[in-house]
């Protein structure tokens, strides 16, 4: 038996979607996304943002209400060890994972197909690494930059991620994976 996978569509030069492509054992279109579940322009989560503007607004809202009402939080000199430290763990984590998904021939934009499930790598410890490593960017920048009210927008930041990224995500995902992305939803935690 052969596994279903979707392909990317195809961009003309003035970039208008074309029809996706058929593996050569479906020939019928309809039976093809009858089988897999998903409509060809609903094949991607139901994102309403993206979660780098996420993160950068928090970012930004911090720095808001630092200037207005600022604090020295970090006094010792190990602050910018401990900042670039997890800036450097974020970025690496999330560039493994453009590796791992470039590798499998599938999209890490939530605007875009996913074409194969990525269960491998950091994927074997957390559902959502990239989330894992932007959070660990966001705290190191929060730390070197000692700005104090990072952490107070924190939490709210994580829960925007959780509602308006992950669940659309999740819901998505075993949408058209099925029991194989509800298997490793039961193995693996959402975060850490």
């Amino acid at each position: 038996s052969s596994t279903l996978s979707p392909m990317q569509p195809l961009q003309s030069k003035d970039s208008a979607p074309k029809k996706k492509s058929v593996p050569s054992d479906y020939p019928d279109l309809e039976l093809y996304w009858e089988k897999v579940q998903i409509r060809p322009d609903k094949d991607h989560p139901d994102v309403p943002i993206l979660p780098p503007f996420l993160y950068a607004g928090a970012l930004l809202f911090s720095l808001v209400f630092e200037i207005f009402d600022g604090g020295d939080f970090f006094r010792w000199g190990a602050q910018l060890t401990l900042g670039i430290l997890s800036m450097s763990l974020g970025a690496g984590i999330i560039a493994w994972c453009l590796v791992l998904f470039a590798n499998e021939g599938t999209n890490i934009e939530p605007y875009l197909p996913t074409n194969a499930l990525v269960t491998k790598g950091p994927y074997g410890y957390s559902r959502n690494p990239v989330y894992v490593g932007l959070t660990a960017i966001y705290i190191g920048l929060v730390i070197v930059f000692d700005i104090v009210w990072g952490f107070f927008f924190l939490f709210p930041l994580l829960a925007a991620v959780h509602f308006l990224v992950i669940l659309g995500e999740e819901e998505y995902l075993e949408d058209k994976f099925g029991q194989k992305y509800r298997d490793y939803k039961s193995s693996f935690r959402r975060w850490l």
